[in-house]
């Protein structure tokens, strides 16, 4: 079933309390957590509370249409109702004269009519399309952009005005109580094939986590929960640094080269700095979706691992509606955090709607600066918000104009080996340990980032075809604070990276797509897109040391105020790219798909300032004012071959390929300029997606293997020892996933997902000793699994009981294939805990756990000198109240 979009999302900006959770209140609020889960899985004990079985109504419905009978059901059952007015209007029911459950009135108004009917948790008659009906009407209608139907038609409409007036009515919803009659695991509908579709029915390894169930967790950011998805590996070394890998497409957890995973916001692509994903918060999302493999000929954007998708709720024509949300937590070893978000959705006519979201997250740290003296150094302070307008002047056009501003002041999540007294280089040596969540370090470490993002999509529908034409700009700005002097040998006093002048990217993007998608209905469909893209980057580095006096690498002196490091550089790049799929149907069950990409690929950077004495040493000073550049042409493809065995059981089978783009090694006083071209992927993956038991039980599965050439890695030249990106190697990755989600009982449901893998180098990496073929790729797990369970059940008085708790596994994993680096990082185990109630008045209040298990995870390990490291870690157990309310 879609998600309406109704998740409890709020906006407020509140005044911090001196203090949130004092010492004894956290201990209160563990012993509250555990009582509230112990009654989430014991029910309460008494029937009395709970709704009664299912009574019988009389029933005098005449021959009539079956809209009115529904209404007339519901008006006599003391319920409310949802249906997609349309549809059903156009229908007629026969006459009810007698005694019947709800169950059997549905079950006798909807026969032969293609929709099937039942009472759902929060007791209100739910009518949809039959899956079969479903699937027809799909491959009849085209739907393009989200789920929201761009567009919205009178019927998408009305479904949507039943589902908020039954989701935020009072008094009789919820008093009939647990359904009478079996309950379906509900669907997500994605659009990751640029059509609307259920996931079951979708020819593609995708995953999907709800709004709903962001908000009920308390997720704020995609590093938390990307984990649970198979195949997938997520962390962030701080607010602002987000790191995603998809099925093991990786080679280093530090130098990882260009992305290899995109991100969309909606239809539109943005970036990270570097290769993080972009930290956007997740804010009033319908849903998140994880798209896994080559996406080229889908997507404007190429990535060889796959795309994020963050899909968000869109303004709505049918009445006024919002929501406020907030929370208070405590973090051990930490501080308190608060946060509170909120929206509030307008229409200002039939044909234009508004809709406003906005947030602010206060966050204390947790990592403490022994050699500072200051606790809980890597706070957060997160501001965002988005304006959304929505234009619908015909049936044929929809215009939608977005603008997002965020931005986050924080700082990182690194532990570090201790050195005590930190200045002397003779002290002791502790070795870095993320559980103790300390560091050392002459300045207290920030990673920020800024992001201003303006998006314009118009869309026609004509009578065959669908066009679309994107429009994006997006500024991002991000700096950082960090202490280099471990990279250097000093160990008195600051080799200061961002205090005395700025060290910061500042990257603006253009990016223009025009795509046509054909309506379908027949045996031909089709997919066609041009696509462009213009980044221009600048980057500026000040690293000045302070102290007393020190010297580099042990024989160069330096005083307070000597210049490291002052330079600017711009890096500009651009993409141009043909796309497009054709997909031919041979009879109403199989169906084929072949797609092909053409990208035209630039890149250049210049040095115009490079002062300081370490860019006379290494060379860059004599390259100032100089243009270095790149280009290629690269192709990609796919094919894909899927059959539906029946309404419940499809397989498929495809291949595509993927690219990273190629660069360049500037010239150094030790090595030459040279050139690396695109690394390429193929992948070829066979599918399987079911569903048993009437829906209460679905099984997925899916067999991959990827093919990787020319694997850009950073080699060390064994002579001279410089450091360079090199087209090194070759490496396979075969792999199988797997999801079984199973409705246990009405209240309860629980998924079981996982991926194995085995990704081996089949080539020598050059230089040194690390990397040999055979060895497995660094970055991500070979084990994986997570284990999740959902609770909702129905209380007298309008209350629904509702929980859930997720768990997860992820193995070991390699760091680096340095020399110095390759070294195994342990596997861990994460688990979250949420439990509370909701009423149907509009308001919910509940408990929350991040981290229960208090695991502290190494991410990864960065080696500065000749034993100083510094690790990326996890937050500790959180514990926490949540409240929201929406009308």
């Amino acid at each position: 079933m879609t998600d309406t979009g109704n998740c409890r999302i709020g906006m407020g900006v509140f005044a911090r309390p001196a203090v949130l959770f004092p010492e004894q209140t956290r201990g209160v609020l563990l012993s509250l957590l555990a009582w509230m889960l112990l009654f989430l899985f014991a029910g309460t004990g008494s029937s009395g509370v709970m709704a009664q079985e299912p009574e019988r109504f009389h029933l005098e419905l005449p021959a009539q249409g079956l809209d009115q009978s529904l209404k007339g059901l519901a008006e006599t059952a003391g319920v409310q109702t949802l249906f997609p007015f349309d549809a059903i209007s156009a229908l007629e029911a026969p006459a009810l004269h007698g005694a019947y459950t709800t169950a059997e009135a549905l079950e006798a108004l909807l026969v032969n009519t293609g929709f099937e009917g039942r009472i759902n948790d929060n007791g209100v008659i739910v009518v949809r399309r039959t899956a079969a009906a479903d699937r027809k009407q799909l491959d009849e209608q085209m739907i393009t952009g989200s789920n929201e139907g761009k567009g919205q038609s009178a019927r998408s409409r009305g479904f949507l005005l039943t589902a908020l007036a039954a989701f935020f009515s009072s008094g009789t919803v919820a008093q009939e109580g647990v359904s009478d009659g079996p309950r379906m695991l509900e669907e997500v509908i994605v659009t990751a094939t640029r059509r609307e579709t259920g996931i079951q029915d979708t020819a593609l390894s995708i995953n999907a986590i709800s709004g709903n169930d962001l908000g009920q967790n308390v997720y704020t950011n995609a590093a938390q929960i990307l984990d649970a998805v198979p195949g997938v590996t997520a962390f962030n070394s701080g607010p602002s640094s987000n790191r995603v890998i998809i099925r093991n497409i990786a080679t280093s957890t530090q130098e990882a080269g260009g992305e290899t995973t995109a991100t969309y916001l909606d239809d539109f692509a943005v970036s990270g700095t570097g290769t993080s994903a972009p930290p956007l918060r997740l804010v009033d999302m319908n849903r998140v979706e994880v798209l896994k493999g080559p996406q080229g000929t889908l997507f404007g954007r190429s990535a060889m691992g796959g795309i994020i998708r963050y899909i968000t709720n869109k303004p709505d024509f049918n009445g006024l509606a919002g929501g406020i949300k907030g929370y208070m937590s405590a973090t051990e070893d930490g501080g308190d955090n608060y946060g509170g978000s909120g929206y509030v959705n307008l229409p200002l006519g039939d044909t234009l709607a508004v809709r406003a979201v906005g947030y602010s997250y206060q966050h204390d740290g947790f990592i403490d600066n022994v050699e500072l003296g200051r606790d809980d150094i890597n706070e957060e302070d997160t501001v965002g918000g988005r304006l959304a307008l929505r234009w619908e002047p015909t049936e044929a056009l929809t215009t939608d104009l977005v603008y997002l501003h965020q931005s986050i002041d924080s700082g990182a999540n690194w532990t570090t080996t201790i050195r005590s007294p930190a200045a002397d280089p003779n002290g002791a040596i502790t070795p870095v340990n993320p559980a103790k969540r300390q560091a050392i370090g002459g300045v207290i470490s920030e990673i920020n980032s800024e992001y201003d993002i303006i998006n314009l999509d118009i869309e026609y529908r004509f009578d065959n075809v669908t066009a679309k034409l994107i429009a994006t700009h997006t500024e991002e700005s991000w700096n950082m604070v960090f202490d280099q002097r471990e990279f250097v040998g000093v160990t008195n006093g600051c080799v200061c990276d961002g205090t005395e002048g700025p060290t910061n990217r500042d990257t603006d993007t253009d990016i223009l797509e025009l795509r046509l998608v054909s309506s379908g209905g027949g045996r031909l469909d089709w997919i066609a897109g041009a696509y462009y893209e213009d980044v221009r980057a600048e980057t500026s580095q000040k690293i000045v040391y302070t102290g007393s006096g020190d010297s580099i690498f042990g024989f160069l002196p330096v005083v307070d105020g000597d210049i490291a490091i002052d330079s600017f550089e711009e890096r500009p790049s651009s993409e141009r790219a043909l796309y497009g799929e054709l997909g031919w149907a041979f009879t109403d069950a199989t169906r084929l798909t072949v797609g092909y990409r053409r990208s035209d690929v630039e890149f250049a950077t210049t040095f115009t300032k490079t002062d300081g004495f370490f860019l006379q040493m290494d060379g860059t000073a004599a390259i100032r004012g100089i243009k270095f550049a790149t280009q290629e042409d690269v192709n990609t493809y796919k094919v894909s071959l899927e059959h539906a065995v029946h309404d419940d059981l499809m397989a498929y089978f495809t291949a595509a390929s993927g690219y990273r783009r190629g660069g360049f090694n500037q010239p150094t006083a030790i090595s030459p300029f040279s050139t690396y071209d695109s690394d390429s992927l193929w992948s070829y993956e066979l599918g399987v997606k079911s569903s048993w038991l009437d829906g209460r039980l679905v099984a997925n599965a899916a067999l991959f293997f990827l093919d990787w050439d020319d694997i850009q890695l950073v080699v060390q030249d064994p002579t001279t020892f410089a450091r360079a990106t090199q087209n090194a190697g070759a490496a396979e990755i075969p792999g199988f996933e797997f999801s079984v989600a199973a409705q246990l009982t009405p209240s309860l449901d629980v998924t079981l997902a996982g991926s194995l893998t085995r990704p081996e180098l089949q080539e020598d990496v050059p230089g040194g000793v690390s990397g040999k073929a055979g060895d497995t790729l660094p970055g991500a797990a070979e084990e994986q699994f997570s284990i999740s369970a959902n609770y909702n059940r129905p209380l007298r008085g309008g209350f629904d009981l509702y929980g859930s708790l997720i768990y997860r596994y992820v193995g070991d994993r390699l760091n680096d294939f340095n020399t110095d680096l390759d070294v195994a990082l342990g596997d861990y185990d994460l688990m979250d805990l949420n439990v509370g109630l909701h009423s149907v008045k509009g308001y919910s209040i509940g408990l929350f756990a991040h981290n229960l298990l208090d695991e502290a995870v190494t991410y990864a390990i960065d080696r500065q000198g000749a034993y100083f490291e510094q690790v990326p870690t996890n937050p500790p157990r959180t514990v926490g109240v949540n409240i929201s309310y929406d009308f």
